[in-house]
């Protein structure tokens, strides 16, 4: 893993690159931090596992869709709605 640190002096401006590495489904960031007056480097680890299941529930609602516009009864047409019942008229007594 190589993270790394660049410095623009045109603009004054510094950026970090993270190092990432894969290992089944979780992930390791590794990025440098600041400079230390002593001349040290702080370097951040980060573990996230099961990260790439993210994917996972996009997937799961593809083939969700997928299933649900393949059931042919609903594309046939929607059924017509009954007509409503109009009470008979009673002779008042």
């Amino acid at each position: 893993m190589e993270p790394s640190k660049r410095s623009f002096p045109a603009r004054t401006d510094t950026t970090m690159q993270a190092a990432l590495m894969t290992r089944g489904f979780s992930q390791l960031y590794l990025s440098l931090g600041d400079t230390n007056p002593d001349g040290s480097i702080v370097i951040r680890l980060y573990h996230k596992p099961l990260v790439l299941l993210i994917w996972l529930g996009p997937l799961l609602m593809v083939l969700g869709g997928a299933l649900s516009l393949s059931d042919r009864r609903l594309r046939i047409g929607a059924p017509k709605p009954a007509k409503p019942v109009t009470p008979r008229l009673q002779p008042a007594k």
